[in-house]
């Protein structure tokens, strides 16, 4: 083998070795995002579910008991990045919660759940809520 078909064969080589890791590291980078977008979802679904007004308030609360609180969660099913903002498709599981008349005993009701359409958009170190497009009409969910 002469010297110039060894070096093509080691840059290959190379290349080769290299691709996983660069896979790695791109897999890696998009969960992080995927979390970090799940975060901010999830920032806005918990401060919504803290509000008196909140909707889950509106109903009545199981026989003997009296709200207390909710707790969300936050579940993306796509994400579309478009520069340094993001479409998600974002899943809301709220699950509120009773007490008893004395304030003890807290236990979880039926928990609700919706989709949601969001475009967050990159701020620092995180994402802030642009536009809230789940009750457009450009979204079918």
């Amino acid at each position: 083998m002469d010297k110039k078909h060894k070096l093509v064969l080691a840059a290959v080589a190379a290349l080769l070795a290299a691709v996983p890791a660069t896979l790695v590291i791109q897999d890696r980078i998009e969960t992080a995002e995927r979390e970090s977008l799940e975060q901010a979802a999830l920032k806005i679904f918990q401060r919504d579910a803290d509000l008196a007004t909140a909707e889950w308030r509106s109903y009545e609360p199981p026989a003997d008991k009296v709200w207390d609180k909710a707790i969300a969660r936050a579940a993306i099913s796509d994400v579309e990045m478009q520069g340094d903002r993001a479409k998600v498709w974002v899943d809301e599981f709220t699950t509120p919660y009773a007490t008893d008349l004395s304030g003890k005993d807290s236990q979880p009701t039926e928990p609700y759940v919706s989709s949601h359409l969001f475009i967050l958009e990159s701020a620092g170190d995180g994402w802030r809520l642009t536009k809230d497009l789940t009750k457009s009409e450009f979204y079918d969910g």
